[in-house]
């Protein structure tokens, strides 16, 4: 049956950022490190076919009592663009939430070009992308084919962020990322740690080569311009974020790192 572990109780003083829906089941990428094999694999019970997912009712009136705007399709083993009524349930929820509420999509972006009228009915998109290179994007994703973020940003209609993984793979061709990025009119980038990550950002970049300006903070992470492009330095250990999470298997969980919940 689902649980909610650590459950907010309807008095909680937390104000929660977003709250995320989290698909599970087979994947379009093999990333070597997956959050999904990291979570409880009890949460994992894979929902890419079930409507609605499990619990939603239960989450809808949580989204409710705490007020919350930022509703996020995400994953934990796949993407959710996999799931496959992706567009009933966003339409659903847009029926029954506040009418300011902003969906977002996280997303690997290799069902993007395909699914581009489902894509562009979110209110903004987070594509995660490591690399333009297929040696060095098949190593970070674990399979080939590196999507074409520029038809993607090119035929977006919504806002898109990227979301890059900093690795050992390839935290040396950051620099060319940013310009690449700057290049095809991406604004907005977030560098992220791996979670668990012990080395701290200026040991996993090479800042002369980068030209980051510092602007300011947010949620703890510093952010940075350079030509026109916002970058933010993600770390999970130093985020002040709160999140309500729906896992597949209908356990709602407020543990912003969902390895914890």
């Amino acid at each position: 049956m689902p649980t909610q572990s650590p459950v907010p109780n309807r008095q909680s003083p937390l104000a929660y950022d977003f709250a995320n829906i989290l698909f599970a089941g087979a994947c379009n990428a093999r990333c070597p490190f997956c959050i999904g094999r990291q979570v409880d694999s009890r949460l994992n019970v894979p929902n890419l076919d079930a409507y609605p997912p499990a619990n939603l009712d239960e989450f809808v009136e949580m989204i409710r009592h705490f007020a919350i705007r930022q509703i996020v399709f995400t994953g934990t083993t796949t993407d959710p663009q996999l799931y496959r009524h992706e567009a009933r349930l966003l339409d659903y929820l847009r029926r029954e939430l506040h009418p300011e509420s902003q969906f977002s999509l996280h997303t690997n972006g290799r069902l993007a070009l395909r699914r581009m009228a489902v894509f562009n009915s979110y209110d903004r998109v987070c594509v995660s992308f490591p690399s333009f290179d297929e040696a060095t994007y098949r190593r970070v994703m674990g399979v080939p084919g590196v999507p074409d973020l520029a038809a993607i940003v090119r035929r977006a209609t919504v806002p898109v962020k990227v979301s890059c993984v900093v690795t050992d793979d390839n935290r040396g061709e950051m620099a060319g990322f940013l310009r690449r990025c700057r290049e095809i009119g991406v604004k907005r980038l977030v560098l992220r740690k791996l979670y668990g990550e012990g080395r701290g950002w200026d040991e996993l970049l090479d800042w002369a080569q980068m030209g980051l300006i510092r602007q300011g903070d947010y949620r703890g992470n510093p952010v940075y311009t350079v030509g026109g492009l916002e970058v933010t330095l993600w770390d999970f250990d130093a985020t002040q974020s709160h999140s309500l999470n729906l896992f597949a298997d209908g356990t709602i969980s407020s543990a912003y790192r969902l390895a914890e919940a």
